[in-house]
């Protein structure tokens, strides 16, 4: 990626997880609150017996409501995205329905799943020069600008030019 991309342009592909851990939805609660917890993780996709997408079971499910099987307690009409949606789609779907993770599909099939984590993830990636301009898109910790030097180097979503 060239310095001058930034995260607006990536796609869900680039940003996801891809080794997704599913749960069935005929297992029972306690099975998907287990799951939660070793894998320390806030939601999982629920697929049925052919894998395809059919809710997802959250924390915030497993606490509040009551059912014995997954597919008591699963929110269904679950939003999800395509590998090829724009990571700025999902900002805006993660900041305008008050969710905080998106299974992705493919044919039906989950695929991955993109996470507010993941996006954050990427904000962080993107070092902004106030003195030159420079942006850097890396996972290295920049002490000073690749391009002029300058040590006042932030992490940032927006780019903004020199001294404003």
């Amino acid at each position: 990626m060239s310095n001058d991309e930034t995260s607006a342009g990536l796609c869900v592909r680039d940003v996801m997880t891809a080794n997704v851990i599913t749960v069935r939805e005929n297992v029972l609660k306690h099975h998907a609150a287990r799951l939660l917890t070793q894998h320390r993780i806030s939601g999982l996709p629920v697929v049925n017996d052919d894998d395809v997408l059919v809710g997802v079971v959250s924390e915030l499910d497993v606490i509040s409501k009551e059912g014995v099987r997954v597919s008591d307690i699963m929110t269904r009409n679950v939003i999800s995205v395509a590998t090829d949606t724009k990571v700025d789609d999902v900002r805006h779907i993660f900041v305008h329905e008050h969710i905080r993770r998106l299974p992705v599909l493919e044919q039906g099939k989950v695929v991955g799943i993109v996470s507010r984590a993941d996006l954050v993830r990427e904000v962080a990636k993107n070092w902004l020069c106030p003195v030159c301009g420079e942006v850097t898109y890396t996972e290295e910790f920049l002490e000073r600008c690749p391009r002029c030097w300058a040590t006042d180097i932030a992490t940032t979503s927006e780019l903004s030019p020199p001294g404003s």
